[in-house]
């Protein structure tokens, strides 16, 4: 299971859809912020959900219409999106940038901070596209959950845009750029951590 068929199962426990209905849904709710589902990712994982007898679909016509395949959730699909619920509501340590950031000693500082600079233009501009919908709530096409959403990512990425400038800040200058409040670990393989709440005599320099 990953987050793919949780959205899938999540919008046909809604009620039944086809894989067309699955994908406007997704855009339409701006569901692929989180689960950035492609076309051919939706039809695969939809069958391989009715393989593994999470749903059932079943064929219908409408009028003139080319038939589709209409799917329902099934009791042993419920039980597995209840699974995957809870797991994601607490699933921190499944963000693949933490390995990123484990093992930045892997990459030269260069193409760290290139890198890392692209990433906070992204951020940033996903902040502003962010706070323009919160702006503009409640709108008639929103769905309910939409603002807890969106106010919810927001703040998500303001603490990781928090950490990505103090990560390029150390960086650059592991000494004197110490912006951050708290403790902030960079991995840099044999060089030492560095602890923004504590200045210590003789404190050394990394390596870069």
């Amino acid at each position: 299971m990953n987050r793919y068929d949780l959205v899938l199962l999540g919008l046909i426990l809604e009620h039944e859809r086809s894989g067309y209905d699955i994908i406007t849904e997704v855009r339409e709710r701006e569901l692929d912020r989180w689960a950035n589902l492609s076309t051919s990712t939706v039809y695969n994982r939809l069958t391989t959900l009715e393989k593994n007898e999470c749903i059932v679909g079943r064929t219908e016509r409408d009028g003139n219409r080319p038939e589709r395949v209409v799917f329902n959730i099934t009791e042993k699909g419920k039980e597995v999106l209840k699974k995957e619920v809870l797991k994601h509501l607490t699933g921190f340590n499944d963000d693949p940038r933490t390995l990123g950031f484990a093992f930045l000693f892997g990459a030269d500082n260069k193409e760290l901070i290139r890198t890392l600079e692209a990433h906070e233009r992204r951020l940033v501009q996903e902040i502003e596209n962010l706070e323009k919908m919160i702006a503009e709530e409640p709108r008639p096409t929103l769905y309910p959950e939409g603002p807890f959403l969106n106010c919810m990512s927001r703040d998500h990425i303001l603490v990781e845009l928090k950490y990505v400038r103090a990560a390029i800040g150390i960086l650059r200058d592991p000494v004197r750029n110490k912006k951050l409040d708290g403790y902030f670990y960079i991995n840099f393989g044999n060089r030492p951590f560095e602890n923004f709440n504590q200045k210590s005599e003789g404190e050394g320099s990394a390596e870069k």
